[in-house]
């Protein structure tokens, strides 16, 4: 099992310790892409260290063609195979056509099933009883019971497909990434394609719309996200949502860590909370005793 941690801050990144894997950039936002010198920085200090860098990149518009393309052409230039991590479709055409790039499906383009609030439901925990008032009568509602198949639903996605693993090979892309879900995974992938699952924040969704700008009373992007978060639900669902710029999360727990890295495809970890980094001595040894 190798260790990543994912960051698009250089500051950040110089204190990582104990990791395998630089991922440097961001999986939601192209505001958050950061420009040809500090990717120049944080390639040169992974490579000082010996750590493998790993390039991610959002879902990306016409405004940011020109600066990823001068980027994957920096990376190209070492000559040395490089992974990188793409969210849609045309970022992977552009990764193509560079001799030296791996690409790698990222979690935007896994479309796994990811809203924890369906625990509840999935488990026939919800509430089975409500009282409504229609035509001045009270009337008692009683919810079905969720058939166990729709648990099976929910842990697939459409990427252990076969006709889609073999794109996926003709295509060079050997590595797909994950996320813990409190319901678990159940993937039935070809052995030559390894997965990466995170840690330990889950994205739910993700969208053009940033509400982080409106929240700066500006047209502008200032990077607000980077610092502040917002908390809904907190001590009343079982895992709150955490709002960061574009993207919202929950955090996974280590009981779900430990469950899914028994799948034999996943060989990577990738960390993205700094406190967890920190104590990630601690975290492998109990990790590796799974």
């Amino acid at each position: 099992m190798k260790y990543a941690f994912i960051t698009n801050q250089l500051n950040i990144a110089k204190k990582c310790k104990n990791i395998d894997i630089l991922y440097f950039g961001d999986e939601f936002c192209q505001n958050k892409i950061p420009n040809k010198q500090t990717i120049q920085t944080a390639y040169q200090w992974a490579s000082k260290n010996n750590l493998q860098f790993v390039l991610v990149l959002p879902y990306i518009t016409n405004e940011k063609t020109e600066l990823v393309n001068k980027i994957l052409e920096y990376l190209n230039n070492q000559k040395i195979t490089m992974e990188v991590v793409f969210n849609d479709w045309g970022t992977f055409t552009m990764i193509g056509k560079y001799k030296y790039l791996s690409p790698v499906l990222g979690r935007l383009l896994t479309k796994q099933r990811k809203d924890p609030i369906a625990d509840t439901i999935l488990t026939n925990q919800q509430n089975k009883m409500k009282v409504v008032l229609e035509n001045n009568k009270k009337l008692i509602l009683e919810s079905k019971k969720v058939p166990t198949n729709l648990k099976t639903y929910f842990q697939k996605s459409y990427i252990d497909v076969p006709h889609v693993m073999d794109f996926m090979l003709s295509n060079n892309i050997k590595r797909y990434e994950l996320d813990l879900l409190p319901w678990g995974n159940k993937l039935d992938i070809n052995k030559k394609i390894k997965s990466s699952i995170y840690y330990p924040y889950v994205n739910i969704s993700t969208t053009r719309y940033c509400g982080a700008i409106n929240l700066s009373y500006t047209n502008k992007c200032n990077l607000i996200c980077q610092t502040q978060t917002i908390e809904i639900g907190k001590n009343k669902l079982d895992y709150p949502y955490i709002i960061m710029g574009n993207a919202i999360f929950y955090q996974a727990t280590k009981e779900m860590l430990n469950k899914e890295i028994k799948n034999k495809n996943i060989d990577r970890i990738v960390i993205n909370d700094i406190s967890i980094l920190q104590s990630l001595k601690c975290e492998k040894t109990i990790i590796n005793k799974v």
